[in-house]
């Protein structure tokens, strides 16, 4: 288990800048250990953080839609940090414009595959390797889709589909601890 000064260890996707960084970014400051995964493994945000924020976080590269990649991502993080994980922030997403009718049936199921079925990965192995026993808390970042997403009509499939994935694990978990929002 972790001392008095080390809270666990957080998992955050699509770590390497804007909104992914800025979580790592709060989480280290604020005692977790955080294994910051990204596509490249490069962290130029986080990298320009204090010497005493860098000490909390390590990277590892990790494509989310490629599942052979994130049992191994989540592997690697369970060594190096050497401490629970307690918590889980899915901000990994990409999507490209083009209206839905233009869509490939290829092109549809990469970006639900990298929105959707990566965080799908990830949130089962947090749970099935730490959280169904210990608890934790998953938090998954999805977009404004209230309204339709023209233009994005594939991502902003795999973000209801997040959206509802999360209100389902919430139910199914809450027995073992286990916060999802």
């Amino acid at each position: 288990m972790a001392n008095k000064n080390q809270k666990g260890c957080v998992i955050v996707t699509g770590a390497s800048r804007g909104i992914g960084a800025a979580i790592s970014l709060e989480l280290a400051r604020a005692g977790y250990t955080v294994g910051c995964l990204s596509r490249s493994g490069d962290m130029p945000q986080i990298e320009d953080a204090t010497d005493a924020d860098r000490a909390q976080w390590f990277s590892v590269k990790c494509d989310v839609s490629r599942p052979e990649q994130l049992k191994a991502a989540f592997a690697d993080v369970q060594q190096r940090s050497k401490q629970p994980i307690v918590g889980l922030v899915n901000n990994a997403g990409g999507q490209y414009r083009t209206a839905m009718s233009t869509i490939s049936t290829k092109g549809f199921e990469a970006v639900v595959r990298n929105n959707l079925t990566g965080g799908f990965i990830f949130m089962r192995e947090a749970y099935n390797r730490w959280m169904k026993d210990h608890g934790g808390a998953i938090v998954n970042i999805i977009a404004d889709i209230w309204h339709g997403w023209p233009d994005l009509a594939h991502s902003g499939a795999a973000r209801g589909g997040m959206h509802t994935l999360s209100e389902t694990a919430a139910c199914e978990w809450a027995a073992d601890g286990v916060r999802v929002n």
